[in-house]
């Protein structure tokens, strides 16, 4: 991740440890994942619950990089709001 926004030149790393706040917020996102996937997997699957099991952690390995990513997106957006002016001025 860039440490300075190239677009707007905003700091994208504030303090030491400002991220650490988003692993909490990429367990919840692996949490709700889990949930819905296990609900959908009921109503289809209910015979092959098994498969469930061996499905699972391949499926949060792959989907990794993407809630790493989508939780410092989200948890960056909570408390750094870009400037109105400098957006619609460029």
């Amino acid at each position: 991740m860039n440490k300075i926004c190239p677009h707007c030149g905003e700091n994208l790393v504030p303090e030491p440890g400002f991220y650490q706040g988003a692993l909490y917020m990429s367990y919840a996102f692996y949490v709700v994942f889990m949930l819905i996937y296990f609900f959908v997997f009921i109503h289809f699957f209910e015979p092959y619950l098994d498969y469930f099991l061996y499905s699972i952690i391949p499926v949060l390995i792959f989907l990794t990089p993407l809630f790493y990513r989508l939780a410092r997106r989200s948890w960056l957006a909570i408390f750094i709001s870009p400037d109105p002016e400098e957006v619609v001025g460029k």
